[in-house]
């Protein structure tokens, strides 16, 4: 297939500049700022989305239309494996620009939502958002790091971790953190992306993927497959694991979509060029694999701390 990256889109060239700039500051900044880099430049209308400001592969069991509801299915996917409920103090880890704290908020009516960020423009325009719909009373969002939760151990009924995990340096830093601010019996989600086990990749395409993962700020540490994300859950002291993958009915289906939105003149237009690049290229590795890349995973896990 053909995909245009280059068309000229109806953008303030200021808007452009701007996201022009941001693409090059990546690589100069140093390594532990890169993510924020990555989400300014996929901030708001510059992705897929169109009435939300999710970032993520979303969830499409249903043939959902839009990535807007696949998004939304897969935050509801997070909180129904959460046995989110009106009782609970949720602690979400990396919250984007807010939308699933939103959600959460309306559909399962959570006591308290806490969220953590380290991007400053998501924390900041999450909360405004939050405080249009009237939710700031009940959901909390603050600049502070997953591997390092500034809340005393037992605050919390439930952790979730929507497609961020894998950012943090380290997710196993995270587990003992998570686990630490538990109450007794509380529950740990995570909806997370990991290498396939068991893969025969040639030293050419394991350079390449490597600069993938670098560039998309998923830590050497974090490279492992669902099986060893299962062990190091229970080495800590979770039970009740269990780590499965929900590959089929998220990171494929969101290739296919993505691609097909691709071809469409008018989305090509709104995103900048670079932006465009950076969805297509892993979304063909995706669907195709054609340069027989390290070939990733998509997982639900979830974690009890014992009663």
């Amino acid at each position: 297939m053909t995909i245009q990256i280059t068309a000229t889109a109806p953008t303030p060239w200021s808007q452009r500049l701007r996201e022009l700039f941001l693409f090059a500051s990546f690589f100069v900044n140093p390594s532990r700022r890169r993510a924020n880099v990555l989400y300014e430049l996929v901030s708001t209308g510059n992705y897929l989305t169109e009435r939300t400001l999710f970032r993520n592969v979303g969830y499409w069991k249903g043939s959902p239309a839009t990535l807007d509801d696949a998004c939304e299915a897969l935050a509801h996917l997070a909180a129904q494996t959460a046995e989110l409920g009106p009782s609970d103090r949720l602690l979400d880890a990396g919250f984007g620009f807010g939308d699933q704290d939103m959600y959460w908020m309306e559909h399962f009516g959570p006591r308290e939502i806490v969220g953590l960020n380290v991007t400053q423009s998501q924390v900041e325009r999450a909360r405004a958002r939050v405080q249009e719909r009237g939710m700031a009373e009940r959901i909390h969002l603050q600049l502070a790091p997953a591997t390092e939760i500034p809340f005393a151990a037992g605050s919390f009924d439930k952790v979730i971790a929507l497609e961020s995990a894998f950012h943090f340096h380290t997710r196993e830093d995270f587990f003992r953190e998570a686990f630490r601010v538990l109450r007794p019996g509380g529950r740990l989600v995570t909806l997370d992306i990991v290498p396939q086990a068991q893969q025969k990749v040639s030293a050419w395409a394991r350079l390449v993927s490597a600069i993938g993962f670098h560039f998309w700020q998923i830590s050497d540490k974090n490279l492992y497959s669902r099986g060893i994300y299962g062990e190091k859950l229970r080495k800590i002291g979770f039970t009740g694991v269990d780590v499965k993958s929900v590959y089929d009915d998220t990171m494929l289906p969101f290739a296919r979509y993505s691609l097909a939105q691709l071809e469409k003149p008018e989305v090509v237009r709104k995103l900048n060029p670079a932006v465009a690049t950076m969805i297509a290229l892993p979304s063909i590795s995706m669907r195709d694999n054609p340069w027989g890349l390290v070939a990733l995973d998509y997982i639900l896990a979830v974690a009890d701390k014992p009663a």
